[in-house]
């Protein structure tokens, strides 16, 4: 059998060169989709693995290095799962099910084993006052505010604060793309 691998690479803007091929070895079948955004949660670059596992692929670009870490529950039993930076600045994660959301938080606990465990919540369709016939999925995540964007029925779309469960309509336009972006950098500001 094929051994299936991820690969990555840092780039330096200073040194307009590229470093070594980070390489790690990751389930067959599995894929990283290109329409699936990424976080970055300290030196930490994550993205959702999709295909036969559950898995994060975290991408240290400190160390330089990569690996795979567990999803706290089967993806398979979701409509979505979504990447989060938490408020304290740890890796946490949406999950998707019907019109219920829950915020899965990556702790440290004893002798510095890293375990997954329930944050939040969230009754959605009390929240928005959705319709029992509607479905929800996650569109993104913009990080800086904590914000997921949501997609209910085929054109609305809502964005939800986390910690205080504010939300938000954007648009009942059925033709819509968008990329959850808040910030720019301006060289010598």
């Amino acid at each position: 059998m094929e051994e299936w691998r991820a690969v990555a690479c840092v780039y330096s803007s200073k040194t307009g060169a590229w470093g070594n091929l980070i390489l790690t070895p990751i389930p067959s079948g599995t894929l990283l989709s290109i329409d699936v955004l990424g976080v970055l949660v300290g030196h930490s670059l994550y993205w959702m693995l999709y295909g036969t596992s559950s898995n994060i692929l975290q991408f240290d670009l400190k160390r330089e290095s990569l690996a795979l870490i567990p999803v706290p529950v089967s993806m398979f039993d979701f409509e979505g799962i979504t990447l989060m930076r938490a408020e304290d600045g740890e890796l946490s994660l949406l999950s998707l099910s019907g019109f219920t959301a829950q915020l899965w938080k990556r702790n440290t606990i004893c002798n510095g084993v890293p375990s997954w465990g329930i944050v939040k919540t969230i009754e959605l369709d009390k929240l928005l006052s959705l319709d029992s016939e509607e479905y929800v999925t996650t569109h993104g995540f913009p990080e800086d505010n904590n914000l997921v964007v949501l997609r209910v029925g085929i054109s609305t779309i809502f964005t939800v604060q986390i910690e205080s469960l504010q939300f938000r309509k954007i648009t009942d336009n059925s033709k819509w793309y968008y990329y959850p972006f808040e910030s720019v950098y301006a060289a010598g500001i």
